[in-house]
Parts: structure tokens; C-alpha cells; sequence
């Protein structure tokens, strides 16, 4: 069980590595965000995506995910998935639409890993 929480919440910090940086402070004291990588941020939600897969297949082999459930997390992943593909197309012809679409997809994956958590803590 303690296996499963660490597998989640592993998951749930690489869906946050994408998260805007700190910002950075020029020489005249003028606050400005960070530059974000693309693709730093791809392929950790593609991690993520992984990583609650698992998470789930654990989850449902321990009796806590029923099969709605379960046909609602690969629904969820399977079009997670979708919305990254078109982010990374779309990132090559208008980055900031890419990143903004980099950043639903990233946010259902949120909400999802927050899900199965609780899925988890449910005794």
C-alpha cells in the first residue's frame, strides 16, 4: 500500500515539474517569468501518463478501482495522451497555443492523479 502512495505521488510531482519557474530578476529590477521548456514539460507529463497507469493497474489488482473507474482513468489517459500529440504539433507552429495546450493536458492529468489518490487512501 505504501508502494502505491509512493508510485502516485512520484506521478503527481512529475505532472508539477511543468509549472512555471521562479521568476528571475533582471539587472534594472524588473520582475519577468522564467522560460518554460516544451519539451522538458512533454516529456514529463508523458512520465506522468506512465506512472498513473500503473498507479491505476496497482489500484484495481488491490480491489479499490472499479471497473467504471478503471474504464474512466484509460478514457482520461487515452485522451491525456491526445492533447499532448496536438500540443507538440501545435507547438511547432504557434509555441504559446503548444504551451497552452501542454498545460490542459497537464491539468487533466492533475486532476486525475488527485482522484486515484483518493482512490488510495480509502481503506
Amino acid at each position: 500500500m505504501f508502494k502505491i502512495l509512493l508510485t502516485l505521488a512520484a506521478a503527481l510531482l512529475a505532472g508539477c515539474a511543468v509549472l512555471p519557474d521562479a521568476p528571475l530578476t533582471s539587472a534594472a529590477g524588473i520582475s519577468r517569468p522564467a522560460a518554460r521548456d516544451f519539451n522538458a514539460g512533454y516529456l514529463a507529463a508523458q512520465k506522468t501518463i506512465t506512472a498513473i497507469a500503473n498507479g491505476a493497474s496497482t489500484l484495481r489488482a488491490a480491489g479499490r478501482l472499479s471497473d467504471a473507474d478503471r474504464d474512466n482513468v484509460v478514457k482520461v489517459l487515452t485522451d491525456a495522451e491526445a492533447g499532448l500529440q496536438l500540443a507538440k504539433t501545435l507547438h511547432t507552429a504557434d509555441p504559446v497555443a503548444g504551451m497552452s495546450k501542454l498545460d490542459a493536458s497537464v491539468a487533466i492529468l492533475t486532476a486525475l492523479q488527485n482522484y486515484l489518490l483518493t482512490k488510495e487512501l480509502k481503506k
